[in-house]
């Protein structure tokens, strides 16, 4: 298999997005998110596909607080394919710090665009998400081997 990069995208911390305690905000990092999110459906083609994609569940956990002026690589990876849903982990690092300051998990369900009823993940859709997670899961092996 022909090895993948993952999906990564960066952007500058913008001064309004500082909450009144002078870090990151906590719903901004969901944007961070999504822009990889939509980075990463890009490279599938899905927005030029018939497809249609709702978030079942969006979690995020911070380690550090974040202030300005940063610059914040989120990363993403799929950890799960499913009949009509996949998983996916983000990582949002620092620049400035050097540091992975939040992980993010969301789950995304293919439905109908108009019963919303779940749909099955197409085939070419399906096999470029196994070869992310395949990638994933061998890339979690070697980290778990140093």
């Amino acid at each position: 298999m022909t090895a993948l990069h993952p999906v990564q995208v960066s952007r500058p911390v913008s001064w309004g997005e500082m909450d009144a305690f002078g870090h990151l905000n906590n719903v901004h990092y969901f944007r961070y998110v999504e822009d990889a999110r939509i980075a990463f459906l890009d490279s599938l083609n899905f927005f030029s596909s018939s497809l249609y994609s709702v978030i079942l569940k969006n979690e995020c956990e911070y380690r550090r607080p974040v202030v300005y002026p940063d610059t914040l690589k989120t990363i993403c990876h799929i950890t799960h394919v499913g009949q009509s849903s996949f998983s996916m982990q983000y990582d949002v690092w620092s620049e400035q710090q050097q540091y992975l300051v939040a992980q993010a998990n969301s789950i995304i369900v293919l439905v109908d665009q108009e019963t919303f009823k779940k749909q099955s993940i197409p085939l070419s859709m399906r096999s470029h998400l196994e070869n992310h997670l395949s990638q994933y899961i061998e890339e979690q092996s070697h980290d778990h081997e140093k």
